[in-house]
């Protein structure tokens, strides 16, 4: 018996453009004050737009107390990372909650993707800004969006509500046919 792997109503559209969709991703909004002197939990990036490796997951500085935590395995539980973030940040006043039904995350691969994303972003994509390991909150195609960049590919991270938007002016700024 073959069992088939889940797939997205946009997958076709997604590999046209060299793309895919993250499925079922866990994404977790953690919120952490920060009190001088004791020193924040060395998984969290401190430096502005960047992220960092930990633990086989994404951790996404959105802000000088906010960040982002991804596995995009499938493997973590939502409520099995609260738990273990809270374990770790046990004695600090800290925000943990369940956001994986908030984003759409979409992998663009192609090896032309940022002169594709470019033309509806303001950020400066060229590699001698934006390279592995930088993220960002802006804005493409006037979408709010939550960039990543990977050595491979690059994250979008999109409400679900503009998601369909996003890859239909994707689609149009590629030259395809929506």
């Amino acid at each position: 018996m073959t069992v088939e792997r889940p797939r997205s109503p946009r997958a076709g559209d997604l590999e046209r453009l060299g793309a895919s969709e993250l499925l079922f991703p866990t994404l977790v909004d953690l919120r952490v004050a920060r009190r001088e002197p004791d020193p924040l939990p060395p998984f969290l990036p401190l430096e502005p737009n960047t992220w960092v490796a930990w633990i086989g997951r994404d951790v996404l500085w959105l802000g000088p107390d906010a960040w982002l935590v991804l596995d995009g395995t499938g493997a973590t539980e939502p409520g099995a990372l609260i738990a273990e973030l809270t374990t770790l940040l046990s004695g600090t006043h800290h925000s943990v909650l369940d956001v994986s039904s908030n984003r759409f995350v979409l992998e663009v691969s192609d090896v032309e993707r940022h002169d594709l994303l470019a033309r509806g972003c303001g950020l400066d994509l060229h590699p001698r800004s934006w390279r592995d390991g930088m993220c960002a909150q802006t804005l493409l195609a006037r979408v709010p969006v939550i960039l990543q960049e990977r050595s491979e590919a690059t994250r979008v991270f999109v409400r679900p509500s503009y998601a369909d938007h996003l890859v239909a002016w994707l689609l149009d700024a590629a030259g395809w046919p929506a």
